[in-house]
Parts: C-alpha cells; structure tokens; sequence
C-alpha cells in the first residue's frame, strides 16, 4: 500500500511538472524587425519568477547581422554572441549554410503574471543587410548542431515557479513560429510596388494615392534630394506648395515596405 502511494504522488507530481513549461517562438513585428517570444502552457498563480534565459537563431550564411538588440524584461540587458557557418563548420558542425547567433539572459528576476497560451516578449531584434531569401529559425535542441556543441548552444528558460528551486521549464519550439522565411519579405514588397497607383500625374493641385495596404508615410523629394513635404492626409494630398516640376513620392506601408514613384507637377 505505501508503495502504491508514493507511486500516485510520484505521478501526479510528474504530471503537474509536465504541465508547467514555456514554448519558445519567432514572431515578425515588420519588415526586418522580429521578437522572440515564450508561450506558457499554464496560468500563472500569482506573479512567476524569470531568472536567465538563452537561445539561438540560425541565419542564412553571410552578411546577414543581428543589431537593434533590446530587451523586453524590465530593461534587462541580453547578450549575443555570433559563430558564423565557417567557424561551425571548423568545430564539426553544420553544413556551411547557417550562422549562428547565440542569445543569453544573465541570470537576475523579473516577476510577471501570464495566461496559457500568452506571447510573453523576451527580446526584439533587427536584422541588417535585408537579406532577401533563406530562413531565420530557432535552432532545436536535439539539432546536431547544438547537440555537437555540448548544450553551449541550448534553448531554456530557467524560472523558479513554485519557489522551491530555479529549473529549466523550456519543452520545445512553438507550432508556427520555429521559422520565418525572407523571401516573403520580398513577395510582399513586389505586391505593394505592383499595386500601388498615384493619379493624377501630372497634376496641379492634389494627388490620390491608391495602396494594396495601410499607409504609414508619404514623402515628397525634388529632383537633387530634398525633403520637400510631408503630407499627413493620405486620401487626397494637397501638392499646391509645390512648385512645377519633377518630383520623388516615396510610400512607406505599415510594414515599412517602400515604393518610389515620379510625380510631375503642372502649374
């Protein structure tokens, strides 16, 4: 009988462990602007406890860079560390095709409440040189590429939950968001470029601008550069400001992607 005991306490504790852990995901906020988040399976009782945390991105092999670094937990500070595909493949690993980036939390405490399923923002990054094709992706734990580097490479997500002791509560990817592919960037911008429509051209007094999305900014350059004005009102641009003359419309959509068009202007 009391080992029959021990073995329903023993499989309830294990079954109430199971059920407390976070996911790990990749969300895109914009253009080349992104942010790792972590989705809990369960509700919080009270505020939790987050001590370090760390992951790796994997990004298509070359001039690609991570910059922008800012954490989303009270101000807290993370690190990053870069080990390109030639470094990799120097230590055994990986095929030459990806660079990895290593991010760490140092260990410290934010306190928070959270629901199940929840996007908590750990960190938002950009990445330079827009690269237009490849993935950036969440390297998995059980990958041989962090498997050949001993655990250096590791998701996890040390918390002290219960306030006994800080565990790892990481358990894996989430469903969705292990991956985003830059060559959507690039098919996004095509629609925007083929659809969007300024008419009249010429014009005299006002220009309407027809986008296949929200616009966030519109921009007016004469023909050496000049900023020259910046309309607030996008459904009908009053241009009688504007001198005769050639000039740029750059439009910028809600997701920063930006098309250039030659407006004339007739007086």
């Amino acid at each position: 009988m009391k080992n029959l005991y021990f073995s329903i306490v023993f499989i309830i504790t294990v079954l109430f462990s199971y059920g407390q852990a976070y996911e790990f995901g990749i969300v895109h906020v914009n253009s080349f602007d992104f942010k790792v988040v972590a989705i809990p399976d369960f509700d919080s009782s009270g505020n939790t406890d987050i001590s370090d945390v760390g992951f790796t991105l994997m990004l298509p092999a070359g001039n690609a860079d991570i910059t922008n670094v800012v954490g989303q937990l009270s101000g807290r500070a993370w690190s990053t560390s870069e080990f390109d595909a030639a470094f990799l493949t120097g230590q055994g690993l990986g095929d030459g095709t990806r660079d990895a980036w290593l991010f760490n939390l140092p260990p410290g405490q934010t306190l928070l409440a959270h629901t199940t399923g929840q996007q908590i923002d750990l960190v938002t990054f950009t990445v330079s040189n827009t690269p237009g094709s490849g993935v950036i992706s969440l390297l998995d734990n059980s990958d041989p590429i962090a498997t050949g580097a001993g655990g250096v490479l590791n998701s996890f997500y040390n918390s002290n939950i219960d306030n006994t002791t800080t565990q790892d509560y990481y358990s894996g990817i989430a469903a969705g968001l292990g991956s985003f592919d830059f060559a959507t960037l690039g098919v996004l911008d095509e629609i925007f470029n083929a659809h969007l429509k300024i008419y009249p051209n010429p014009a005299s007094d006002y220009i309407n601008i027809v986008s296949p999305g929200e616009i966030g900014m519109v921009r007016f350059f004469n023909m050496i550069g000049e900023l020259v004005l910046t309309p607030r009102n996008f459904d009908r641009i009053n241009v009688r400001s504007l001198a005769s003359g050639m000039y740029f419309v750059e439009v910028t959509d809600g997701d920063d992607r930006k098309a250039l068009r030659k407006v004339v202007i007739e007086r």
